[in-house]
């Protein structure tokens, strides 16, 4: 007799272990905490001294003759950090002088406030030599840590441009970007630009070119305790009437700027020196009858405040531009390191009342002399025909 066997098939389903992030310095998850000469909104230049990206900074090592001197940041998470929790770390230095090196020791302290080294990274990049992103690299945990100690093992200051502890498995991947709306009337804003590198995002609100020592960089503000994103100007925008560093600023729209755009700016310094004072000029730039380049100043803002004694926050100012521009440049206008912090330009929507031509006196002899411009910005002579700028007045040539 055939006994018949039922067989009962279970379907077994695949769980892949889900991946926590227990700590992420870059997005934000868990608790770091910085000691002594430590920074944990620092700026470090990259890719051949080009980028400024944000860093943990670690101006001074943690140790001194063997014990600890509390320059170290701490990292904490809920429950602690487990055995197998995995952690990747990059970062980078910018020293001009090949035999400053530098690296980070992962650590907990010992009853004697020794280090019990966990980990050292291998050497960091070079931002100012190097091209390349600086390196990641992982290091695993072999046993439960309630508090992880990073600490700079070199001999020059030191950025962690990445550090993240992962749990169990590969990370769940992040969601994608979303990128805002363009608020409505923007053209341009620079504080869009300098928070991400996506090119969408440039295409968005503008572009920034920049010439000679400008790049993004931060600046020290509320009584010089926290750090703002901006856009660092190191020099004055011209020496000897020849222009040396600025920036251009390209609208996210066809044809350029508007009369009638209004552009809102803010900025600081930091300078204990109460002599030094910085503000920043807007201008356009044309040729003269010799080939020599000649800036046609827009406005010159108020002076910027200066972080480290002030407690408020960057003063924000509205200008109107008067004329039609392709781009516009902005450089610095003081004695000592300026940032604007908010730089952003709008426009109504409305289409800027132009006078009749008709009702413009024509120029009388008296003023012919006068530099004048056209409505694009460009210097003309005195046998130039049609509207002009002149004394800062339309006026018209027949």
């Amino acid at each position: 007799m055939k006994k018949l066997f039922t067989l009962v098939l279970f379907a077994m389903a695949a769980f892949a272990v889900q991946a926590e992030t227990v700590a992420d310095y870059v997005r934000n998850i868990g608790t770091f905490t910085a000691g002594g000469t430590c920074n944990l909104s620092g700026t470090v230049k990259i890719h051949k001294n080009k980028d400024a990206v944000s860093g943990i900074q670690f101006a001074n090592g943690y140790t001194s003759e063997g014990v600890l001197n509390e320059n170290y940041v701490t990292v904490t998470c809920e429950g602690g950090f487990k055995a197998g929790d995995v952690i990747t770390i990059a970062g980078a230095f910018n020293n001009d002088d090949d035999t400053k090196l530098s690296a980070i020791d992962i650590f907990t302290p010992n009853e004697d406030q020794t280090a019990n080294v966990l980990f050292t990274t291998q050497q960091f990049i070079n931002g100012k030599h190097a091209e390349g992103d600086p390196v990641e690299e992982t290091f695993t945990l072999e046993e439960d840590v309630e508090v992880l100690y990073l600490g700079r093992n070199g001999k020059t200051g030191t950025f962690i441009t990445v550090f993240k502890v992962v749990r169990d498995g590969e990370e769940t991947p992040l969601e994608p970007e979303v990128i805002p709306d363009v608020e409505e009337g923007v053209i341009f804003d620079g504080a869009m630009i300098a928070g991400n590198n996506s090119k969408e995002w440039v295409d968005k609100f503008g572009t920034i070119e920049f010439v000679g020592t400008c790049s993004y960089d931060a600046v020290l503000v509320h009584k010089n305790t926290d750090n703002l994103p901006c856009i660092l100007f190191e020099k004055s925008y011209q020496s000897d009437k020849q222009l040396n560093t600025y920036i251009i600023v390209h609208p996210n729209v066809e044809g350029g700027f508007k009369q009638g755009d209004k552009i809102t700016i803010a900025g600081a310094f930091n300078n204990s020196d109460d002599s030094k004072t910085a503000a920043i000029i807007a201008f356009t730039i044309s040729t003269d009858e010799d080939g020599n380049t000649v800036v046609n100043e827009l406005f010159t803002t108020e002076p910027f405040i200066n972080g480290r004694t002030s407690a408020d926050d960057p003063v924000e100012e509205v200008y109107e531009l008067e004329e039609d521009t392709e781009v516009i440049y902005f450089g610095r206008n003081g004695n000592t390191k300026t940032c604007i912090t908010t730089l952003k330009i709008e426009r109504s929507g409305e289409e800027p009342i132009i006078e009749d031509p008709t009702s413009i006196t024509a120029i009388s002899g008296n003023t012919a002399s006068a530099v004048a411009f056209n409505l694009a910005g460009q210097q003309v002579d005195a046998t130039y025909k049609g509207i002009v700028i002149q004394n800062g007045k339309k006026a018209i040539r027949k």
